[in-house]
C-alpha cells in the first residue's frame, strides 16, 4: 500500500520538490496449490456468497482442522481493533459511523455438515474441524456460505458514492508460518495480511448498471435480466479483489503482450495515467523478472491511502494530488513483484514488500527522467524526511526507535510506520547499491525474485540471496534491521 495522507504527504513532498517485451504469465506451473471456487451475488451492498476450497497441503506437518480470516468482521460495530485510525474517521465515514461484517451460514464436506466456531482475538478467525487428519501433499476441500454485509466506508472494503470496493470479502485460508495457521488481526496501521498462492475461479453477478473490475482473465459474461454474472481466473494469487462503479471508464494497452486495463471516472489525462503502468510494466518485468499473470487492473476508487495492492489489481485514490498519481501507480505495480508474487508476512515484516515497492518507484524515475526526478535528488529527499523524524521521536519522546523487524501492532503511529517500512528500507537499498555495483545488486534482487516468487519470504531470505550471490551483506543488514545504523 502507497500511505499518501496527511503524515505521507510530508514524504511526498520532499519528494517533489526535490523495449516492448513479451510477457509469459504464470511461471512454476507445475507448483501444486490451494484452490478457491466462489460464487456471489451482490445486490444492496450485500454480498451473497458461496466458496468451495481445496487445501493442499504443502508443508511437514498434519491438519484436522482449517483457519480462515473474516477480515471483514473487522467493520463490525463491536469489533476490538478498527480498520480506520482515529486519524482518518472523518475521511473513512463521510456519512457518519457505518457498520458491516461476514456472517456463515454453514460448512460442509462431501454433503455433510461440519463443526465450526467463530474464534481469533476480534471474532476475526472461522475454525473449521475436519473429522480427520490431512497430511503432506493430501488435499481436503469443504464448502463454506457466507454473507457479507458492507459498510458504507472509505476503504478496501465498503460501498461509497463512487464505487465499491471488494477486497477481503470472503473467507480466505490463514497463511502457515512455522508449521500452523498464522491468524492476522486488522490493524489500522500497514496491509496486516498474510496469505499463501492459490488458484481462483470467481463468478460474480451484480446489476448491469454496474461495471465490473476484477482481476484476472474473464472466461465468460452472461446476462439474466438486469443481473450480470461474470467468471474469472487467476491463478497463484494471494488474494481475490473486485470494484464496482456506475461511472467507470475504461482504457487498455496490450503492447506488452498483456491487458493493461485503466479503469476511472476523474481524470482529465487518462492515458498518462495508464502510460505510468505500462512504463513500470515494462521496467519491473526487465529489471526482476517476468509478470506473473496475463491481466493487469490499474483501478481509480474512493480509497483511504494513496494506493492499495492486491493481485493482478491496484487500487488508486480518487483523491490525490495529480502530481502523486502517477507515483502512486508505479508503487502499487510494483508490488505485483513484492507482495503479490515475493509474499511475505505483512503484519511481521512489512518493510520487506514496501521497502522495495518503494526503491522501485526510485529505479522509475532514474529510468525515466523526462518526468523531471533523479535518483540521488529522491534518495537525498528520503534521508532528509527520515532525519526530520528522528529528530521529531527525540524532541517527543526522548528517543527514536529505529528497528525494522518489529509487528505492526508495535508501531505508536502512522507516521513511525512509514517512516520505518518505507523511507528508511529506500535509504538501505540504495547505499547497498552504490556499495555493490549494479550487476550484483540486482542480480542479487533477480534471484530473490525467482527463488521466492508463489512462496513466502522472510528478511532472512532475502539476506540469504545477496549472501549466496557472493555478497558479504549480513552485518550491513542486520545494522539496518536492528536499528543500529546511523543515517
Amino acid at each position: 500500500m502507497k500511505k499518501i495522507r496527511q503524515v505521507s504527504v510530508v514524504i511526498l513532498s520532499f519528494v517533489l520538490l526535490l523495449t516492448s517485451l513479451t510477457f509469459s504469465g504464470c511461471f512454476k506451473d507445475d507448483k501444486k496449490t490451494s484452490s478457491y471456487e466462489i460464487e456471489c451475488t451482490f445486490e444492496d451492498n450485500v454480498l451473497t456468497g458461496k466458496e468451495k476450497v481445496c487445501f493442499y497441503n504443502d508443508t511437514e506437518n498434519s491438519f484436522t482442522e482449517l483457519k480462515f480470516n473474516l477480515f471483514a468482521n473487522a467493520f463490525r460495530k463491536d469489533a476490538k481493533y478498527s480498520p480506520v485510525s482515529a486519524q482518518h474517521q472523518s475521511q473513512c465515514y463521510p456519512n457518519g459511523v457505518s457498520y458491516g461484517g461476514m456472517e456463515i451460514k454453514g460448512v460442509t464436506r462431501n454433503g455433510e455438515a461440519l463443526e465450526f466456531s467463530i474464534s481469533g482475538e476480534d471474532c476475526n478467525i472461522l475454525t473449521v474441524s475436519l473429522n480427520d487428519e490431512i497430511f503432506p501433499d493430501e488435499s481436503v476441500t469443504v464448502i463454506i456460505d457466507f454473507v457479507t454485509t458492507l459498510a458504507n466506508v472509505v476503504h478496501r472494503t465498503g460501498y461509497n458514492d463512487n464505487t465499491v470496493n471488494l477486497a477481503n470479502f470472503y473467507p480466505v485460508l490463514c497463511g502457515i508460518e512455522d508449521g500452523a495457521f498464522y491468524e492476522c488481526v486488522y490493524y489500522a496501521n500497514g496491509d496486516p495480511f498474510f496469505s499463501e498462492c492459490a488458484d481462483y475461479n470467481v463468478k460474480f453477478t451484480a446489476n448491469e448498471k454496474y461495471t465490473v473490475a476484477g482481476a484476472g482473465s474473464i472466461v465468460s459474461k452472461t446476462q439474466n435480466g438486469s443481473m450480470i454474472t461474470y467468471e474469472y481466473d487467476l491463478p497463484f494469487a494471494r488474494s481475490y479483489t473486485l470494484v464496482l462503479s456506475e461511472k467507470f471508464e475504461m482504457l487498455t494497452d496490450s503492447s506488452l503482450g498483456i491487458d493493461i486495463n485503466y479503469y476511472y471516472y476523474e481524470d482529465d489525462t487518462p492515458k498518462d495515467s495508464l502510460d505510468y503502468a505500462v512504463k513500470s510494466m515494462s521496467l519491473f518485468s526487465e529489471t526482476f523478472g517476468d509478470y506473473p499473470y496475463q491481466t493487469y487492473s490499474v483501478v481509480q476508487t474512493e480509497f483511504v491511502q494513496g494506493g492499495m495492492e492486491f493481485s493482478g489489481l491496484v487500487m488508486i485514490s480518487d483523491n490525490l494530488e495529480s502530481k502523486a498519481y502517477g507515483e502512486v501507480i508505479v508503487h502499487e505495480t510494483a508490488h505485483q513483484w513484492w507482495q503479490t508474487a515475493v509474499g511475505n508476512n505483512e503484519i511481521k515484516y512489512g518493510f520487506l514488500d514496501e521497502g522495495l515497492a518503494e526503491y522501485s518507484v526510485v529505479l522509475f524515475y532514474e529510468k525515466y527522467p523526462e518526468y523531471g526526478y533523479t535518483r540521488s535528488q529522491l534518495i537525498k529527499s528520503s534521508e532528509t524526511t527520515y532525519k526530520m523524524y528522528c529528530s521529531v521521536y527525540d524532541k517527543l519522546f526522548g528517543e527514536t526507535n529505529t528497528i525494522m523487524l518489529r509487528s505492526l501492532d508495535q508501531f505508536t503511529s502512522e507516521y513511525e510506520y512509514v517512516n520505518i517500512a518505507y523511507v528508511k528500507p529506500c535509504i538501505m537499498y540504495d547505499s547497498l547499491r552504490t556499495t555493490l555495483g549494479d550487476d550484483k545488486f540486482f542480480g542479487a534482487l533477480k534471484k530473490y525474485y525467482s527463488e521466492y516468487s508463489l512462496e513466502v519470504a522472510t528478511p532472512y531470505d532475502l539476506v540469504g540471496v545477496f549472501e549466496k550471490y557472493g555478497t558479504d551483506t549480513n552485518g550491513y543488514f542486520e545494522s539496518f534491521f536492528n536499528g543500529k545504523v546511523i543515517i
